[in-house]
């Protein structure tokens, strides 16, 4: 994961397997880079939308400032709530310019499955897009999800808005989201800008999850360059002989990760003590996983937080 600038925006995005720990990680990123100084943004795209709970705080649809962390917003993308606005947005529109009979058919257009997909994309854009933040970090639902949005650049392109709004776009129209296509598509290939990171256990099916997942990104020209290895057990604990074979168990698996991600910085993450609820766990976990012990204890958290 890079350090902290003020000069150059990134986009992070956070995948794996669920219950891996991939919202916690992502949290942690997200109030790292804001308390060492950068604008950060926090968007959750998973259903089960867990980062208001580890923050101990409200997040709703639209980015709000998370107390505890000064420089921080959060939001969710929920799919019932953009397909609504998304629809209210295209029927407004297609009212002031055609007449009712194309208003009629394009109304049962929108009540096909695909508007839902089409709606939470286009959120998606506008968060990957936004000049508003220094840094956009993405809690991704669990792998194959995460697969399907990040493909749809690539599988849609310019026909996803007319389809659609029933191939009633103009021609500016369909050139403007081409060009936010493109736009996307240079951003998320672009290693110095966009940080692809997998959270995964030291066992074997997360692992493999997440490196078939890490292998269908590479076709599509997205490179994963980190991956969090949560809940390792460190040795000195490990008196026990059951958690003294788990800890062998891990070592093992550890070693083979990196073969299971060429090219990817690889970063063992030890088991908490307690579970990461609140800012001052989170710093915690941050500071293990991505800024030694500087990013446990900020100058700038605020003094009430938890």
């Amino acid at each position: 994961m890079p350090t902290p600038s003020t000069e150059t925006a990134e986009r992070l995005f956070f995948a794996g397997k669920g219950g891996v720990g991939k919202t916690t990680m992502a949290v942690a990123a997200a109030a790292f880079y804001a308390l060492h100084g950068r604008r950060t943004l926090l968007i959750t795209t998973d259903p089960a939308a867990h980062i208001g709970r580890v923050l101990e705080c409200e997040v709703g649809d639209e980015p709000m400032p998370v107390a505890s962390v000064p420089g921080l917003d959060a939001a969710r993308i929920d799919p019932r709530h953009e397909t609504r606005r998304y629809k209210d947005m295209v029927l407004q529109g297609a009212r002031e310019r055609y007449g009712p009979d194309t208003v009629q058919r394009m109304q049962e257009e929108l009540n096909s499955p695909c508007t839902e997909e089409v709606a939470v994309f286009r959120r998606f854009l506008d968060y990957l897009l936004t000049d508003l933040y220094q840094t956009v970090v993405f809690d991704t639902a669990p792998t194959g999800h995460t697969l399907r949005l990040l493909q749809l650049p690539i599988s849609y392109s310019r026909q996803i808005a007319a389809k659609a709004l029933g191939g009633q776009e103009t021609g500016a129209d369909e050139d403007a989201e081409a060009r936010r296509m493109q736009d996307a598509l240079t951003l998320l290939r672009d290693p110095s800008r966009t940080t692809f990171a997998f959270v995964v256990y030291p066992e074997a099916t997360p692992i493999a999850e997440a490196a078939r997942a890490s292998a269908e990104l590479r076709e599509i020209g997205l490179e994963t360059s980190l991956v969090l290895v949560n809940q390792v057990l460190p040795a000195e604990v490990c008196v026990h002989p059951l958690f003294q074979r788990r800890y062998e168990m891990q070592q093992r698996h550890l070693q083979e990760v990196s073969a299971s991600f060429p090219g990817a910085e690889v970063r063992p993450v030890l088991l908490q003590e307690r579970d990461v609820i609140g800012v001052r766990a989170v710093l915690c976990a941050a500071g293990e996983a991505f800024g030694g012990s500087e990013a446990a204890s900020p100058v700038n958290l605020r003094p009430d937080a938890r």
